[in-house]
C-alpha cells in the first residue's frame, strides 16, 4: 500500500497554542466522529499487514457516531489546505506519523493520558497503522533516527480525509474546530516509545 506523492506546493498551518482538552462530552459536539476515507495509490512504500489491526480502547472509540464532512468544512473550520477531493496537504506547520498496528493502540491511550491526543486517522486499505498528525517544531529526524515501527511523512505527501466520497478510511481521534492545536513530533515519538515493548 501506499500513500500518493503529490509535487503541489506545501501551505502553511498554523495551529493554535495547547488549550485544555476538551471532554469526550464536548468531543462528540465537536466534529469528531467515525468517518471513512479512500486513499490512492504513489510511489513511497508503505509496509503493511493486513492481519493486524490496532484496537482502540472504550474511550478511543465512543467518538464514532457518523457525520460526514466535506473538503470545504476542513478548510474552514481548521484552517487546513484541503483540496476538493478531500485530500490534506502535509508540509509547514503539519506532517503525519504512520504507527504500525501494533503500537498504534497503546500510543494513542498514551497521548490520551497525557491530554496531548491530535487528529488521529485510521487508513484503512490495508495500510499497517494508524495516522498521527503532529506539528514538527523544527524536529528534523531522519528514519534511521525513528523508534521503530513510526514513519514521517511531510511534503510532499497528501492524505485523504474523510468526506462523503471517502468511505474508507475512519477518525479514530478526529479533530475539534476549538481546539486547532497539534501535538508537537517529539511528543507523538515519545508516546511511541513508551507504548513500545522495551
Amino acid at each position: 500500500m501506499s500513500v500518493p506523492v503529490s509535487p503541489q506546493p506545501q501551505s502553511a498551518v498554523n495551529p493554535a497554542g495547547q488549550p485544555p482538552t476538551p471532554t469526550p462530552a464536548e468531543d462528540v459536539r465537536d466534529d469528531e466522529q467515525e468517518f471513512a476515507m479512500s486513499i490512492e495509490s504513489a510511489p513511497a512504500p508503505l509496509r503493511h499487514r493486513p492481519a493486524l489491526t490496532a484496537k482502540p480502547s472504550r474511550r478511543l472509540r465512543a467518538v464514532g457516531a457518523q457525520q460526514a464532512l466535506t473538503a470545504h468544512h476542513y478548510r474552514e473550520a481548521y484552517g487546513w489546505t484541503v483540496d476538493d477531493t478531500g485530500s490534506l496537504q502535509m508540509g509547514g506547520g503539519m506532517i503525519g506519523v504512520l504507527v504500525q498496528a501494533i503500537f498504534a493502540g497503546a500510543t494513542a491511550e498514551f497521548l490520551q493520558r497525557q491530554e496531548s491526543c491530535g487528529p488521529v486517522l485510521d487508513l484503512g486499505m490495508g495500510v499497517d497503522g494508524w495516522l498521527f498528525l503532529a506539528d514538527p517544531n523544527g524536529l528534523v529526524l531522519s528514519q534511521q533516527e525513528m523508534p521503530p515501527g513510526a514513519t514521517v511523512l511531510g511534503c510532499p505527501y497528501k492524505i485523504p480525509l474523510p468526506t462523503p466520497e471517502n468511505r474508507v478510511v475512519r477518525w479514530i481521534s478526529p479533530p475539534r474546530s476549538r481546539a486547532r492545536w497539534l501535538p508537537t513530533l517529539a511528543t507523538v515519538l515519545a508516546a511511541v516509545v513508551a507504548s513500545s515493548p522495551s
